[in-house]
């Protein structure tokens, strides 16, 4: 992209900086949208990442589709799966009583932003893993594997760019 576009979408999304790195970063998720490669970003806290899976949404075959986001950290440990998989009905979940479909089954054919990953627990992160690499889950309750066709951002915050993220 030239300087001069790299520009544009800087204004459209409301990033402010001239740095090469932010630059190229904004460069590579305009590159990755039009794919279905999954993407990480990466970042101490405070700089903006969710801006990118916005611009990678928005640049997107799938720019009329569902765009959600989902803070990870926020969801109570005890309706994680559920929240993120969907659900039977009968499920044996407090307060969950219908079908749900979760984040997944509603972003079918969008994106899905899950920032802060790494605040999952770990056998959530496991099933996490199969979706983003084949676009499977189960939903909680079920034996069907479902099937989605959803790109997906996730976020994960480092305490520095000199630290392995």
């Amino acid at each position: 992209m030239t300087k001069a576009e790299i520009q544009q979408v800087k204004l459209r999304f409301g990033i402010i900086g001239n740095n090469e790195a932010l630059m190229r970063a904004i460069d590579i998720a305009i590159q990755v949208a039009p794919t279905d490669l999954s993407v990480l970003i990466t970042g101490e806290s405070g700089v903006g990442k969710e801006s990118f899976p916005q611009i990678i949404h928005q640049y997107s075959r799938r720019k009329h589709g569902q765009y959600i986001a989902v803070n990870c950290g926020a969801i109570p440990e005890g309706t994680i799966d559920s929240e993120l998989f969907g659900h039977e009905k009968g499920a044996h979940l407090p307060g969950l009583s219908a079908n749900g479909r979760g984040y997944f089954g509603e972003a079918n054919g969008g994106t899905i932003f899950l920032d802060e990953v790494g605040e999952l627990p770990l056998p959530t992160q496991a099933r996490l893993l199969r979706v983003l690499e084949s676009g499977e889950f189960i939903k909680v309750g079920s034996s069907k594997v479902e099937k989605d066709r959803c790109a997906y951002c996730c976020c994960y915050q480092c305490e520095s760019y000199t630290s392995n993220c």
